[in-house]
């Protein structure tokens, strides 16, 4: 892909100024109007907002899926991998997002406001004690995996009950002494997601010297292969130098 297609990006995000410290509007550190500044969205954080707003289609999976964004996306907005990963795990920390490693054709990394996770799992999980309870303690839990010994020695949980967790979707196996985090109906999120980047990697492949104009690309009937759009994969295809733009 040529960098014709470079005006995908929202020019403001190069060229906002970093905000002091580590405040954040999502986290509630603000406290009054003098701090407002102080309180603005870190950059990444900032990010993360765009993309859940601008590029997620949540119209098309309003009660399937939560608005959930992949790490690579972010990449494209802001270019400092290694600072974009500290405020992830920052961000983490504060309990503001939650970042899933998702196991299918590849592994994926994708992000999940933590305020729309709780919603999610409300809606798709029966109201039982443990899941409420996994719930508090998973802020607390920073790795993307969380071990058998932990469930079961640390929270005290019944092999029924992890069993609860896993049925829900809030757990997948990993191996026979470990989990990996996750959330419900993140299967099917795989599924629409490797189709519609398989498409769209396709589209741009039979295109002349394998280059496109991204509102050529826009344009092309793909939206039942597509169903996350064109151009939330235009994100992740740049951010994981997938294509050259």
């Amino acid at each position: 892909m040529s960098k014709r297609v470079s005006n995908v990006l929202p020019d403001f995000y190069g060229q906002r100024k970093k905000p002091k410290g580590n405040h954040s509007i999502s986290s509630g550190n603000c406290l009054g109007k003098n701090e407002f500044f102080e309180c603005l969205p870190t950059d990444t954080e900032a990010g993360l907002i765009y993309l859940k707003n601008r590029v997620f289609p949540l119209a098309k999976f309003e009660g399937l899926l939560p608005p959930i964004l992949l790490v690579n996306q972010v990449y494209t907005i802001i270019r400092n991998k290694t600072a974009v990963d500290k405020e992830l795990n920052l961000l983490q920390s504060k309990g503001v997002i939650r970042v899933f490693k998702l196991v299918g054709a590849e592994t994926v990394l994708v992000v999940i406001f933590f305020k729309d996770l709780m919603e999610h799992v409300i809606k798709h999980c029966p109201e039982k004690p443990v899941i409420n309870r996994f719930l508090k303690i998973l802020p607390q839990v920073q790795d993307v995996i969380v071990e058998k010994r932990f469930l079961r020695e640390e929270l005290g949980l019944l092999e029924q009950e992890i069993s609860d967790l896993v049925g829900c979707g809030l757990l997948t196996l990993r191996s026979a002494a470990s989990y990996w985090l996750s959330f419900p109906n993140s299967g099917e999120f795989l599924r629409i997601y490797f189709k519609g980047r398989k498409s769209v990697l396709r589209t741009i492949k039979k295109s002349k010297f394998s280059e496109i104009l991204q509102p050529e690309l826009e344009d092309r009937n793909l939206d039942k292969s597509v169903k996350l759009g064109i151009k939330y994969h235009i994100h992740d295809f740049i951010g994981a130098e997938l294509v050259k733009w």
